[in-house]
């Protein structure tokens, strides 16, 4: 049982023993109650995630307006700021991350969704990956394709995506983008050759807060949440995500998505 049907479910016996009614009345009672701490968790951690993003945000804000005057500050100063900016970024990233989660399981994500040229939006993409990690990411795309899609909500994803195989790669390792048609679905494709995942921990990646690597997790400012954001905007929009990999080889994800109406026919 998921999370998400926790309240709709409850065992319903009525050819059963007295014996094993009142066990079932038990069950149902505890389902109940684990919904509804399972609902105040939810509030909880969309509420707290709320409050402290928005005086976080002015703190950041704050602390580059300062740093953009670094001139009157001695080294000292210019790397205590800049290290402090730097965590506002990540808690800011963080809270960001758990809002959408608990937008996710309150419902309350709407897609906009409209036909989106692939190929355009891959390339916006990847120009941001390349300026902001400086790696070099290779396209691979050979015919136009469009997509029924959240513009907005894929770009999410591809920079989630691919910022992971930039983590988790060496600087002088290749990560490329490969788009194609299959059929009725758009496949794309962000491979690196980095560290790699293990077997046991592939099918878990997409789990919240389920790091495989805790140690490089915490040196790349990892929480276990985007893979998670990922899968639930993918599936959202009404494709689908899974991933091959192979330890000390790397790994690639794929990212499916439906075609425009008028693709099909092409």
């Amino acid at each position: 049982i998921s999370a998400e049907d926790l309240s709709q479910a409850k065992l319903q016996l009525s050819h059963a023993p007295s014996e094993v009614k009142a066990l079932a009345q038990t069950f149902n009672h505890m389902l109940s109650r684990l919904s509804e701490a399972w609902e105040q968790q939810r509030q909880f951690v969309s509420n707290v995630s709320h409050e402290l993003r928005t005086p976080l945000t002015v703190v950041l804000g704050y602390l580059h307006s300062v740093l953009r005057r670094s001139n009157q500050l001695n080294d000292y100063q210019k790397e205590a700021l800049e290290t402090a900016a730097g965590e506002a970024e990540r808690t800011v990233r963080l809270l960001q991350d758990l809002l959408d989660l608990a937008r996710a399981d309150s419902g309350y994500i709407h897609y906009h969704l409209e036909p989106v040229v692939l190929n355009d939006l891959v390339l916006e993409v990847v120009g941001m990956a390349e300026k902001f990690s400086n790696r070099f990411l290779q396209v691979e795309q050979s015919e136009l394709i469009e997509v029924i899609a959240d513009r907005d909500r894929l770009k999410q994803v591809l920079i989630n995506v691919i910022d992971n195989a930039v983590k988790y790669s060496e600087f002088d390792q290749a990560i490329e983008l490969k788009v194609e048609r299959v059929e009725q679905q758009a496949i794309i494709q962000i491979c690196d050759r980095g560290v790699g995942i293990p077997l046991q921990d592939q099918s878990r990646i997409f789990e919240r807060f389920y790091r495989v690597d805790e140690a490089r997790a915490r040196s790349t400012g990892g929480h276990g949440l985007g893979l998670a954001i990922v899968k639930t905007l993918v599936e959202g929009m009404g494709g689908s995500i899974t991933v091959r990999s192979k330890l000390g080889e790397g790994s690639v994800f794929l990212i499916m998505l439906p075609i425009s109406s008028h693709q099909m026919i092409a």
